[in-house]
């Protein structure tokens, strides 16, 4: 900060504005940034902001709300780890800080990779380090995405397909090879259903696609994603991972501060993996819908131990105390994502009463069960609901829970129209706009 007088820096100003700019009392700031950015990436934010240090060049900043700094930096405290991690795998951290902003709740994304300072829902605190996985998504942005960037939204899986993988890679650097499985699993599973959501809308399942006068909001999903991720991982199986990460270092020195089209890829791809379009069908998966064969689900004890438990809960089984003793929020979203869509009001009530996964403070978890709570009908839960939908902005949360109520009764619909109403000023337009068009769509 300078206190900039009126000697010496009127060349600085525009005619006129001299005088104005040029009070004793002004404070002018300037900013420097060396690194170009493409525009989405910039960003302000502006606030009465705290922060916490919390690693060498980590600070976590959010309003100055000791209770909300203090949770925040412990759920954070591995960042810098999780930095080195990232520069072990994909070369130098270009960005010198890495700071994290955690924003109010409307705040409708999980994270924006702005660089150097990344923006978080406060919903990624959840009490146990496992936020730290939004943390690696938007830490791996840092390579693939504000690094090499996507030349438009038709290539965002170039962005977030990258940014899966790299975050799985970190995820299981820091954390283990089981959770980046339960992580990859969850998604997995996502994949699918996203296949059934676009069932009549098949352009919108391929990795590069038409986006022509559609709406960006309509086709957001987690096919650039998984999709992308499901194809790098397939490269990595062909070749193996030390050529897979020779590869990528490679990829990211030769396009850093670029942005590149699918076509680019895929021919830097075929230039250093010779003959690699003989042993899978790059065609197939950048530009055909749907999931390709060649597609995998990803396999681990305590991944098949899950699913088979949330199998068993149709035969009427709930798992016993000891074998969740040790589940974190991953585990239990992963079960529910496994269980059938409707199930009767009673077992909902059972499941609820034996872990209180309603009161859940990981709302992966909280919304998982909510949903099925709203398809089962059991209306114990939808004052949880209500809270819920007014409490968060986060359009991952928002979306499926009014999806579950305006395909519900008569009251469901009824119900979500009260709270969309009496919570409609307190989201961020875009989100305002996303539960809009389910709306107009169901109603």
């Amino acid at each position: 900060r300078s206190p900039v007088s009126g000697e010496g820096h009127s060349h600085l100003l525009p005619g006129g504005f001299n005088s104005l700019w040029c009070s004793e009392t002004r404070v002018v700031e300037e900013f420097q940034m060396n690194q170009p950015i493409p525009p989405y990436l910039f960003a302000f934010a502006v606030g009465e902001l705290g922060f916490r240090e919390v690693g060498p060049r980590t600070r976590v900043y959010s309003e100055a709300v000791n209770s909300v700094l203090d949770a925040a930096a412990k759920e954070f405290a591995g960042t810098e780890e999780m930095i080195r991690q990232g520069e072990k795998l994909f070369g130098d951290y270009d960005w010198e800080r890495f700071d994290l902003l955690v924003l109010p709740p409307s705040f409708p994304y999980g994270g924006m990779e702005n660089p150097r300072m990344v923006f978080l829902t406060p919903t990624v605190i959840k009490g146990d380090a496992s936020g730290a996985q939004v943390v690696a998504h938007e830490l791996a942005h840092s390579w693939t995405g504000n690094l090499i960037t996507n030349m438009n939204n038709e290539h965002f899986w170039l962005n977030e397909g990258f940014t899966t993988y790299a975050e799985r890679r970190i995820v299981e650097a820091v954390q283990g090879e089981d959770r980046a499985i339960l992580n990859t699993g969850i998604g997995w599973k996502g994949l699918n259903e996203e296949m059934e959501r676009f069932k009549d809308n098949l352009e919108f399942t391929k990795l590069k696609n038409n986006q022509e006068g559609v709406d960006p909001d309509d086709v957001y999903s987690e096919v650039p994603y998984e999709k992308g991720f499901q194809f790098l991982w397939r490269i990595e199986r062909q070749i193996g991972r030390p050529a897979f990460d020779e590869f990528i270092k490679k990829y990211i020195a030769t396009f850093k501060f670029k942005s590149i089209d699918t076509h680019t890829f895929l021919e830097f791809l075929k230039a250093k993996v010779p003959g690699i379009e003989k042993e899978i069908d790059l065609v197939l998966w950048t530009e055909g819908t749907g999931i390709p064969p060649d597609a995998y689900e990803p396999v681990s004890n305590l991944y098949i131990k899950i699913v088979s438990l949330a199998n068993e809960f149709k035969l009427g089984r709930m798992p016993r105390e000891d074998e969740v003793a040790d589940w974190r929020g991953q585990e239990w979203e992963l079960y529910l994502e496994n269980l059938p869509k409707v199930i009767e009001a009673s077992q909902v009530l059972a499941l609820d009463e034996r872990y209180r996964l309603s009161e859940s403070k990981d709302y992966e978890v909280k919304v998982a069960f909510l949903q099925l709570a709203i398809m089962s009908q059991c209306r114990n839960f939808y004052g949880e609901v209500e809270k819920t939908l007014k409490e968060v902005g986060r359009m991952k949360y928002l979306r499926p829970l009014y999806r579950a109520l305006v395909q519900g009764k008569e009251e469901d619909k009824i119900l979500a129209k009260r709270v969309f109403s009496e919570a409609r000023e307190c989201y961020h337009p875009i989100a305002r706009g996303v539960v809009e068009s389910i709306f107009a769509k169901h109603l």
